[in-house]
């Protein structure tokens, strides 16, 4: 099309082109109009047409399923008679039955026995027949019995109560509960013949005969009564009389034609009858009236009487499923077919009238066309003139059109945009170099290395970064496919797949190895960019970046995620062995104070019991010993008794304590050995007495637990070239494996932490000793292997030079004194009872503050053990209020807490001094002496 139009109209004179497209544009919206006109007239026929079919078959349908509804309503009406007029028959025949026994009754009662009086109505009643011999009647009694059956005889004297009909229904149970409830009544069920597959709907009634507890009844089969009812209503329907467009027509199930207006069509089967269409119009029929509100059908009626083409025809079926028919009213649509061809023929007339006037309309305006068409083009020519000029020069001069000499608005509208077009192009012009510049400076300046290549990926450009990154300069990119020079061998493939993906208009992004020119491979990340003019790639944009440091450090917090993890998860296996730690004593305590304070036990019981809560309580102090002392180490809280401490002492005390404890858990075949280097004037050790024993009993237990034969051997030995003492402990046990001795003195492990380790723990031994060993100034190594044993080394400072022996422990005599202990606890009080009745001081009690401050005031007190937290009154208020009264008493604070804001805030309250509990009975003494000697 566009190639015919440009042949037309090429080296025409702007005057003929002019006037063709006049021509032709007024032609075509003519021709437009007019078709538009006459689409528009068959549009409104089309819509008209629809809407009186609509309406006509509206109002049709409406009259058929009135009329169809009037027929079924008609058979309901006339069944519903002939079932109530069967119900009257059975029903007056057992009146009849029912008057015969009563009237034999009241007339042998006295004369004859019961059983001849029954056997009497029984001979009376069993051979009457009616309708037709299938009437007849039944006595049952009123417990299921049969009494008399002349159609069952087999019957009599059997129970029947459980007979029920097809659906379930209780027969014998419905009768006898109508016949007790109301002494008369009907009842209905369905009945199957034996090998016979149809149900038959049955209909009986029964009365009560109270003198024997017998109902009399007589049923029916309801379809006897159907078939004369069927043939009545039928006659009926075909008798009806319409105009010789409506029909009405019953049709059963299976096709068979039972009444019809066309009565020649009554008795045939029309089920393979098909109308002019090739419609099965029957089959459609009964599909339709089978819908559970029926349905409409169109077909080309092949029944009318008609010498014509078959006539169209409307018909509603419904289906009256009791009987298996469907009764159907139709009507032909000819009516219809005559308004619609009437109003076809009014739009043919219509459609001619426009096609005349449209062909005066065209010369009209073919004649104005060519008049006009002469003056536009001669004024036309004179513009066109002016801009002929223009754009001769403009290619090569900033030339301006006048546009003062322009007729036309568009024109002068053409000649200022051609103006602007030039004062435009100069800003672009000037624009352009600047953007140039800017791009140049950006690009060589930026801080990333760029390089620009074209869609083979070879070198056009690349900025200074590149060459400080690279090593490659301008000349060796050149027309030099970029990747060879920076992917090695075993990135090539990946280069070329980038370069595909970027040369198809993809953004890529990779991080990835490059080579520089001295050979070394440096982590970038590359971004490559096409570069893309009229939706087609035509160079590639390159930026890399330098990433060695940031994979330097990712690699490092990779490595510290993955140890805080490890930790995460070491610290979730140590809470739930602690807590597994800590519920196996606190069960022997409450359990074994549970039997002795709920049941009957004798002394020598009392007693294990008693040593059993002890040893467990001492574990459980123990583990949570352990437990602070890691944390005060780890928070470097941990508080030091530096001294002099003799080292063979502190290692016989250890000795005779695990001797015991061996020979205790049935381990006294294992040896155990001490081994002392030195005099005990000599083995002196400047140390914590206290810490330097507790990580050599935590190495002592671990020894006794992992070895069940052979020996364990403790001791130390002095290293003089490095002025140094070492003790070691030695086992012969089950060993570490050589993987584990890397972890054993870190927190939270253990060698074995599954759910079936042989040995418990809470594996916090041998992390407390290790850290212990570097807070005490010393080093601890570990040399083991499995199955044969293991042996610790501590090794310390040491010199020979000793101060003085250490002192011992004083026995104090307070006679005299008055002591107050102050604490809500029994347990409590009678510890400190007991810890202070070799003193000879007088003890005294008071379970809270208030007591406390009553004391103070009716006795003269000499000092005052204060618990902190207690009921009623708290220790700090009690000590301010104590305080206030007599400055001079000393109070000694007591707690379970071993936060220091606890001593701070207690000693702001008033206390002289604060000790933790568990209490030691030396520290406690040591504590109360020393408050002696100040006051």
């Amino acid at each position: 099309m566009k190639f015919t139009l440009t042949k037309l109209l090429n080296n025409k004179s702007i005057s003929k082109v002019f006037l063709f497209s006049l021509l032709s544009i007024s032609m075509g919206l003519i021709l437009v109009f007019g078709l538009f006109v006459i689409q528009q007239e068959k549009q409104k026929f089309k819509r008209e047409s629809l809407q009186i079919r609509q309406d006509f078959l509206k109002n049709q349908k409406k009259t058929l399923q009135q009329e169809t509804q009037t027929l079924i309503n008609y058979i309901e009406n006339e069944r519903l008679q002939t079932r109530n007029l069967l119900k009257k028959d059975i029903s007056s025949r057992v009146y009849e039955a029912h008057s015969i026994a009563t009237n034999l009754y009241k007339s042998y009662k006295d004369k004859l026995s019961k059983k001849e009086l029954q056997k009497l109505i029984i001979n009376a009643l069993n051979p009457v027949r009616f309708n037709n011999g299938d009437g007849y009647f039944y006595i049952n009694k009123l417990n299921g019995t049969v009494v008399m059956d002349p159609k069952n005889p087999e019957w009599i004297g059997r129970n029947k109560l459980q007979v029920k009909d097809v659906y379930g229904v209780p027969i014998i149970q419905n009768e006898i509960e109508t016949a007790k409830s109301a002494g008369e009544g009907y009842t209905d069920y369905s009945w199957q013949v034996e090998n016979n597959q149809k149900i038959h709907p049955k209909i009986s009634f029964v009365k009560l005969f109270k003198e024997f507890d017998w109902y009399i009844g007589c049923t029916q089969y309801v379809n006897n009564y159907k078939l004369e009812i069927q043939e009545k209503i039928l006659d009926k329907i075909t008798d009806l009389r319409f105009d010789d467009s409506f029909t009405i027509a019953v049709i059963s199930f299976d096709g068979t034609c039972l009444a019809h207006t066309n009565k020649a069509l009554i008795g045939k089967n029309l089920w393979t009858t098909y109308d002019g269409n090739g419609n099965q119009i029957v089959k459609e029929f009964i599909s339709r009236g089978t819908d559970s509100e029926g349905g409409f059908i169109e077909y080309l009626d092949p029944f009318a009487n008609s010498n014509e083409l078959p006539l169209p025809k409307l018909t509603y079926a419904k289906a009256y499923k009791d009987w298996q028919w469907v009764i159907g009213s139709g009507i032909h649509l000819e009516e219809l077919n005559q308004t619609i061809k009437k109003r076809n023929n009014e739009l043919k007339a219509n459609v001619n009238n426009y096609i005349l006037n449209g062909v005066i309309l065209v010369v009209l305006v073919v004649i104005c066309i060519i008049i006009f068409s002469r003056y536009v083009v001669r004024i036309t020519k004179n513009g066109l003139h002016v801009f002929t000029r223009f754009f001769e020069k403009a290619a090569s001069e900033s030339l301006r059109i006048n546009t003062s000499t322009l007729q036309f608005k568009e024109y002068k509208e053409l000649g200022e945009l051609a103006n602007q077009m030039i004062s435009k192009r100069d800003n672009i012009e000037r624009q352009l170099n600047i953007e140039t510049a800017y791009f140049e400076q950006l690009f060589e300046n930026s801080p990333e290395a760029i390089a620009i290549t074209d869609i083979e990926s070879k070198g056009i450009k690349i900025n200074k970064k590149f060459t400080e990154l690279f090593g490659y300069t301008s000349e060796d990119i050149k027309g030099v496919v970029i990747d060879n020079l920076l992917a090695d061998e075993k990135r090539q493939g990946e280069a070329n797949k980038l370069n595909t993906l970027t040369t198809n208009g993809r953004l890529v992004e990779i991080e990835t190895k490059r080579k520089c020119k001295t050979g070394e491979l440096i982590d970038v990340s590359i971004v490559g960019n096409p570069i893309i003019i009229d939706d087609k790639p035509i160079a590639i944009f390159g930026i890399y970046r330098d990433i060695t440091q940031r994979k330097l450090y990712e690699k490092h917090l990779t490595e510290a995620k993955n140890k805080a993890e490890e930790s995460d998860l070491l610290k979730s296996a140590f809470l739930a062995n602690m807590s597994h730690e800590i519920r196996t004593p606190m069960n022997h305590i409450i359990g074994f104070t549970d039997i002795m304070t709920s049941q009957h036990i004798n002394d020598n019981e009392r007693l294990e019991y008693g040593e059993l809560i002890k040893q467990s309580s001492n574990n459980l102090l123990q583990l949570i010993n352990n437990i602070i002392d890691l944390s005060k180490i780890e928070s470097r809280q941990i508080n030091l008794n530096w001294a002099n401490y003799n080292l063979n002492g502190i290692l016989t005390v250890l000795f005779e304590k695990f001797y015991g404890l061996k020979n205790s858990i049935n381990k006294s075949h294992i040896t155990l050995q001490v081994q002392k280097a030195l005099s005990d004037k000599d083995a002196l050790l400047f140390t914590d007495a206290k810490r330097l024993e507790q990580l050599l009993h935590n190495l002592l237990d671990n020894a006794i637990k992992f070895t069940n034969e052979g020996s364990i051997e403790f001791g130390y030995q002095t290293i003089e070239n490095e002025s140094a003492i070492e003790i070691y402990v030695k086992d012969t046990g089950i060993g570490i494996p050589e993987n584990a001795l890397k972890d054993i003195f870190m927190s939270f492990r253990q060698i074995d932490g599954s759910d079936t380790r042989q040995y418990g723990g809470t594996g916090l031994g041998l992390t407390i000793t290790h850290r212990l060993t570097e807070v005490l100034g010393g080093k601890i190594r570990v040399e083991s292997k499995e199955n044969m044993g293991t042996c610790f080394y501590i090794q310390f400072p040491f010199s020979l030079e000793k101060e003085d022996e250490l002192q011992k422990e004083n026995h104090y005599n307070w006679s005299g004194k008055k002591i107050l202990i102050v604490d809500d606890q029994r347990n409590n009080f009678t510890y400190f009872k007991t810890a202070l009745e070799h003193t000879q001081a007088q003890i005294f009690w008071a379970k809270n503050g208030i007591e406390a401050i009553s004391l103070c005031e009716s006795v003269k007190v000499d000092i005052v053990l204060m618990d902190i937290q207690m009921p009623v009154m708290n220790g700090y208020e009690a000590t301010k209020r104590i305080k206030h009264r007599n400055a001079a008493i000393p109070i000694i604070g007591q707690t379970a807490f071993v936060e220091t804001e606890n001593k701070t805030k207690a000693i702001a309250a008033g206390c002289d001094d604060y000790i933790v509990k568990p209490v030691k009975t030396k520290t406690l003494l040591d504590s109360i002496n020393k408050q002696f000697s100040i006051n």
